[in-house]
């Protein structure tokens, strides 16, 4: 199963470059013409996975997998309601992104080209108690726009058509935030004038406001 050994893929490659751990973080993907989420087991060390291990989730049921589905497959079917063009969820806490979680900030930088056309500003969703449908609270809306989110005092989520895409996002914006911090000790940080980011923005082809234009 195709689905099986993309997730199994992905989570080693997480646990390689140190966005997950062996208790926390979980990914996932939607098969729409089947109605079956494939997510991956709780806690569980991502190194060590199988595709044997990897949960079927069907109306809520798990219908396969040796192992118990992740506790946050209410979080996962959240995002994907809130965002029907996309197939895949990677929930994890690499630690910069974390850390304005952990704070309850969004992400507003100027400093970054990257950050402007992939993201432009990554919102921090309130506290929800993990497990639990709370968790989700207010996805629907922040999500709607957005690739990654942050959840309050817990990590982060991202979302895309495709599991590639959903990991290529967080490790774009992980790899983002690090810099970010890394050159706050350095120095003064000096932002890209107001006109200069809009400018970008507005009229490259691949910002997040061209890319959203024609979704919803």
């Amino acid at each position: 199963m195709i689905i099986k050994e993309n997730i199994v893929f992905y989570a080693k490659l997480l646990d390689k470059k140190g966005l997950v751990n062996p208790l926390e973080g979980n990914i996932s993907v939607y098969d729409r013409d089947n109605n079956k989420l494939y997510i991956t087991p709780s806690g569980t060390r991502k190194s060590l996975l199988t595709e044997k291990d990897i949960a079927v989730l069907q109306n809520g049921k798990q219908i396969e997998g040796g192992l118990k589905h992740s506790s946050e497959y209410l979080l996962h079917e959240a995002a994907l309601k809130a965002r029907p063009d996309c197939n895949a969820v990677v929930h994890t806490h690499a630690p910069y992104l974390t850390a304005f979680a952990y704070c309850n900030k969004d992400i507003k930088l100027r400093c970054s080209s990257t950050f402007a056309l992939l993201f432009e500003d990554i919102p921090c969703l309130p506290y929800g108690q993990p497990g639990t449908k709370d968790i989700a609270n207010g996805i629907e809306e922040a999500i709607k726009e957005h690739d990654l989110i942050l959840l309050g005092n817990h990590g982060c989520l991202t979302i895309a058509p495709t599991l590639e895409k959903a990991i290529a996002i967080l490790e774009a914006g992980e790899e983002v935030m690090k810099i970010y911090t890394i050159a706050n000790s350095v120095g003064i940080i000096k932002d890209i004038s107001d006109d200069k980011w809009e400018k970008m923005c507005n009229e490259h082809p691949g910002s997040k406001r061209n890319r959203y234009k024609n979704i919803f």
